[in-house]
């Protein structure tokens, strides 16, 4: 048996003579990407016994796995607890074997930069060593979830979108039930062009004064670095409760304040907001003014605002509670209230009655953060405040005046 320490370059190297030479070739990797040796090993795909790469944190290169699309034996890791981590290449031709395990991926790093450590092994397929490699590799055939067009499709808008996470989250995998309608549906799917045309169409409110509105708002978080310093009327005015009177006579008339979710029905929150509790300023103070927001953040925010409400009716308060976060930061939130609760779900593909705050960000915020017309460039031009504020603004395409209730006949004397 011939055993011998690679290094990055090394490992390249012998991996590319190994493709191209035996007649099976069965991998298990965490991560690919689509470098020189990997075009190589795409070209010999009739060779496949076993390719498996892993998607964790999204850092497979998705042109890799565009690649492998249809090839048979080629699959990706399913979803699981923990990382799928292993490196092993194996080969085989007759009864000779040759086998690299250590430390280095399928990756430009793996394969030429990193400082990287693995094991060759050429020698009988009947020895020892090769026999448990080839155990350990069965034992990832439960993992094996076939590479289609759908699935590399909707693995690339989710490894875009996280290319600009901080740690990007796996991504959703057709066995993932609960999740994969919701990020392969259309609102998840829309581009950028799409977007801004079924937007700026708004049927039933008028596209330039929502962003009259949302740009006024954004004044008045800009002016004070508290919620709690904003006066009465504009804190009615953020939360969707200023009546056209209050607003003349406070210098902000002129403006559609219920657009974006009108909360005068909503009368234990229309009275926390009357009293400026405390409580609800805390709450949307933990939201920061730009940049990312995280789910802690959004959590932390969830569990305060709710604590500003009787407990009595704050079982589900998710059309005012996002009411001020689409307000904040309408880049990030929508407000999800009767006007557009059922276009929104149908277009995220979930039940409507099933969308509560403590869901919200899981059905409706990450879907939308991998979706591509919210991941597009901010334009330079007419559709600048639009990207600013485009997750505000599905209300403008999802919104859907309530149905009136048809009158009832007068009785008539008989």
């Amino acid at each position: 048996m011939e055993i011998a320490l690679l290094e990055a370059n090394a490992i390249s190297r012998r991996l590319k003579a190994l493709i191209k030479n035996h007649d099976s070739i069965s991998i298990a990797v965490a991560w690919g990407e689509l470098t020189d040796v990997a075009k190589t090993l795409v070209a010999n795909k009739a060779k496949f016994d076993t390719v498996l790469f892993g998607l964790d944190f999204s850092a497979t290169d998705p042109d890799l796995i565009d690649k492998l699309v249809g090839v048979p034996n080629a699959f990706v890791a399913k979803n699981r607890p923990g990382c799928f981590h292993p490196k092993i290449f194996y080969f085989q031709s007759g009864a000779e074997a040759e086998a690299i395990v250590g430390s280095a991926n399928f990756t430009n790093g793996g394969l030429a930069k990193n400082l990287e450590a693995s094991v060759y092994v050429k020698g009988s397929a009947d020895e020892m060593f090769f026999k448990q490699v080839r155990k350990q590799l069965a034992s990832y055939e439960w993992l094996h979830r076939p590479i289609t067009k759908k699935l590399a499709a909707s693995y690339r808008r989710q490894a875009k979108a996280a290319d600009k996470a901080r740690r990007p989250n796996n991504p959703v995998l057709p066995d993932d039930e609960d999740q994969w309608p919701r990020f392969n549906s259309r609102l998840a799917t829309m581009s950028w062009e799409e977007f801004v045309r079924r937007a700026r169409r708004d049927k039933h409110h008028g596209f330039n004064k929502r962003i009259d509105l949302v740009r006024e708002i954004q004044k008045m978080f800009a002016r004070k670095g508290s919620f709690a310093d904003l006066s009465l009327a504009e804190w009615k005015g953020v939360a969707g409760l200023l009546g056209t009177v209050e607003a003349t006579s406070a210098n902000l008339g002129g403006l559609e304040w219920g657009w974006f979710g009108s909360m005068k029905r909503a009368t234990a929150f229309a009275k926390a907001i009357g009293l400026q509790d405390s409580a609800i300023a805390q709450a949307l103070d933990l939201i920061p003014k730009r940049g990312d927001v995280t789910r802690s953040q959004f959590d932390q925010y969830a569990a305060t605002f709710k604590r500003a409400l009787p407990k009595s009716k704050a079982g589900n308060p998710i059309a005012t509670a996002t009411r001020l976060l689409a307000m904040k930061r309408p880049d990030f939130f929508v407000c999800v209230d009767g006007g557009n609760k059922s276009r929104l779900s149908e277009a995220l593909d979930f039940r409507p009655n099933m969308l509560t705050l403590d869901t919200y960000w899981d059905w409706v915020i990450e879907p939308i953060r991998q979706a591509p017309w919210y991941n597009a460039p901010r334009p330079v031009g007419v559709d600048t405040e639009l990207w600013d504020a485009r997750v505000a603004m599905l209300d403008a395409i999802y919104y859907a005046p309530p149905a009136k209730k048809p009158a009832r006949a007068a009785k008539t004397k008989s």
